[in-house]
């Protein structure tokens, strides 16, 4: 099969790969699409970790077309979205609930084979059935959406709180959606893109800022009479986290969830934390969540189609992380042909 290898140093080719036997509770999955995420870049640059050699790729959806064992409860043809993180069910952190810090965690597309490539062998427990004609472009965002409702847990938003949002790319305007759904009476967007300005206000924000404004900070104070409730971060940056802490006010939460690159560190005042009495949160993958988003996107409650700007095919995959086309897409999709 031709799949996209990564061997570390920014090094992926496109190779003939070949596929092993399956395991009896293994599934080979055509990818139709896989999406590329900003820890795939992460990856790419040597800022976030992973096996190598492995192919990338763990946000997709694709056809089953081998089961390892007949009384599988998949179907060759089956549509199935995929969930990456493998727990290993026995460990004091998974016997305890918090399956997210699996000691023995793995997953597709990061320490084992992923999406960036023909076909997919996965462990039939990450599987999730979908209907006969749902789309597959769709149904690839269910690993980014369940991972965002980790973020809406941790954040705990109550009807008629003001939420910040900062950053409108691909996760942040799916926060805000998600928001939106959780009953705040207000949401601001913060973002220095005119489109994504524009998307989030079409989305469900009420307000659009650019953070490159010199008074942005006032505009976020009169707009919620300085009672921000929670923040979300959505960037990934140490300027933007600081800039969070800023503007939640007081007895607020703080949701950290974009990914920073490594030699990234906030220096914090702890007597203005203790006067704010904050809340300082993180967010770490998708604990139980990837069955309500795949719910959320069968039952039409995400709008996915505004966020869904360019697919490549397989072949083109080389330049991905250096195209400034695709670097400034909102989510850019592998696809198969």
């Amino acid at each position: 099969m031709l799949a996209a290898v990564f061997n570390g140093n920014k090094n992926i080719v496109l190779s003939d790969y070949p596929l092993r036997t399956l395991d009896k509770n293994e599934l080979l999955i055509k990818v139709a699409c896989c999406g590329v995420c900003g820890t795939d870049k992460h990856i790419y640059e040597g800022k976030a970790p992973s096996s190598i050699p492995v192919i990338l790729g763990h946000e997709y959806s694709g056809i089953v077309v081998e089961k390892g064992r007949s009384d599988s409860k998949f179907n060759i043809s089956d549509k199935v979205a995929i969930d990456p993180n493998i727990y290993c069910g026995y460990c004091d952190y998974c016997r305890k609930g918090m399956v997210n810090f699996c000691e023995n965690l793995s997953a597709l597309g990061v320490s084992m084979n992923g999406g960036f490539a023909e076909y997919s062998i996965v462990p039939d427990s990450q599987a999730y059935i979908l209907p006969s004609d749902f789309d597959l472009s769709v149904a690839a965002f269910s690993e980014p959406l369940s991972c965002c409702l980790r973020g809406i847990e941790q954040a705990e938003i109550k009807s008629g709180d003001a939420v910040v949002i900062i950053g409108g790319g691909s996760i942040g305007l799916l926060m805000i959606q998600l928001v939106r759904n959780s009953g705040a009476s207000k949401i601001i967007l913060i973002e220095p893109d005119p489109y994504k300005q524009k998307l989030g206000i079409e989305l469900g924000a009420d307000y659009s800022l650019n953070p490159g404004d010199e008074n942005y900070f006032d505009e976020i104070k009169e707009l919620t009479t300085s009672q921000v409730d929670i923040v979300i971060e959505c960037v990934g940056n140490k300027d933007t986290v600081n800039d969070a802490i800023k503007i939640v006010g007081k007895g607020g939460k703080v949701v950290i969830f974009g990914l920073a690159p490594k030699d990234h560190n906030v220096t914090l005042n702890l007597q203005y934390l203790f006067q704010k009495e904050l809340k300082i949160l993180n967010s770490f993958l998708n604990p139980f969540t990837f069955k309500p988003a795949v719910d959320l996107l069968l039952n039409k409650k995400i709008n996915i189609q505004k966020l869904l700007t360019k697919q490549i095919y397989l072949k083109e995959i080389s330049n991905i992380f250096s195209d400034s086309t695709i670097s400034g897409s909102i989510k850019v999709q592998i696809i198969n042909n």
